[in-house]
């Protein structure tokens, strides 16, 4: 599955959203920069996408020198963005900047990694944005894997050896609607029905059994890609296309593999809790006592079961 999008920020000027619907799948929207500049084009754009009916995603491009500025910076953001219901991921954006060029790679992972934590801990679905070099030399840490990745590479093709979700494969790009360049995108997955399944940007609603069409599969030390498949009646090479899998015989600990299924014809293997959810509303779901579920995931929940955050994987 491929999905065609662009990002925009006060960059692209007015946009014409009429000639520009039919042309996109998705946008990623810059809503803000620094600590704490506002795109003075975002609130249009969103508008005009919604109108249209384009999904999209939101993004902050990152100042942040050290975690205290970052958690500033993540904060501000999360306030500017609660009134929105974004369907494709809200983002950290890190790149190079005459602010950054000397932040040692420890920090930005850092950084990183508390923005997203914070971005998830609000509801929503967690991303980071940033060019290959980045992403090899300066973000290539374990502590960041579980996050998913937009990567620009401006090539024929892209050639990080990480999972990514989203591909900007040009920053001169032309649609119908904007005048002069602007980034192109694609996304590998779906990630609409992905928010909505996994309850994020604060949707509450109880899903019904039959509406749940994919669980969660947490990769451990081991696995392989066709031992899984062999677990759930399925062949590898199923599993690596649903999952935008390049090579088969690369996936690492901690890495989530996607089901297809039902939970009517294949039992859960795990939960990612969204907002509103409380131990005992999950242990309902799926027929067990929340004291059981507490005992599985004590080392993820920590020592309060009335307390568990959304995007914790939790083990059915």
């Amino acid at each position: 599955m491929e999905k065609k999008g662009i990002d925009i920020s006060h960059h692209q000027g007015d946009i014409d959203f009429e000639k520009l619907k039919g042309n996109i799948d998705f946008a990623m929207v810059r809503t803000s920069y620094g600590s704490f500049y506002e795109d003075r084009k975002y609130k249009q754009n969103i508008k005009g996408l919604e109108k249209i009916n384009v999904p999209y995603g939101l993004y902050h491009f990152s100042y942040a020198t050290d975690v205290e500025t970052a958690k500033k910076e993540a904060s501000s953001f999360i306030n500017l963005i609660k009134n929105y219901n974004p369907t494709y991921p809200v983002v950290i954006d890190i790149e190079y900047s005459d602010r950054t060029a000397d932040v040692r790679k420890d920090t930005l992972v850092d950084i990183a990694n508390v923005f997203c934590k914070m971005v998830e801990e609000a509801g929503y679905y967690a991303m980071i944005y940033a060019n290959l070099d980045y992403f090899n030399n300066k973000l290539n840490s374990n502590v960041l894997d579980r996050y998913d990745k937009w990567l620009a590479q401006w090539t024929s093709k892209p050639t990080y050896n990480k999972p990514f979700g989203i591909w900007q494969y040009s920053s001169k790009g032309s649609v119908p609607g904007i005048n002069g360049n602007v980034d192109l995108n694609i996304s590998y997955k779906d990630y609409p029905s992905i928010i909505k399944g996994n309850g994020a940007t604060g949707n509450t609603e109880e899903p019904k059994k039959e509406e749940v069409k994919e669980i969660n599969y947490v990769v451990k030390k081991g696995d392989t890609l066709t031992k899984i498949a062999n677990k759930y009646n399925t062949t590898y090479q199923k599993l690596a296309s649903y999952n935008n899998i390049k090579d088969p015989n690369k996936i690492y600990i901690g890495q989530i593999i996607k089901i297809p299924g039902t939970l009517t014809n294949i039992n859960p293997v795990t939960y990612v809790v969204k907002k509103g959810d409380t131990l005992s509303s999950i242990a309902n779901k799926y027929g067990t006592d929340w004291q059981s579920l507490y005992q599985k995931n004590k080392d993820v929940i920590g020592n309060n079961p009335n307390l568990i955050k959304p995007g914790q994987i939790l083990k059915i």
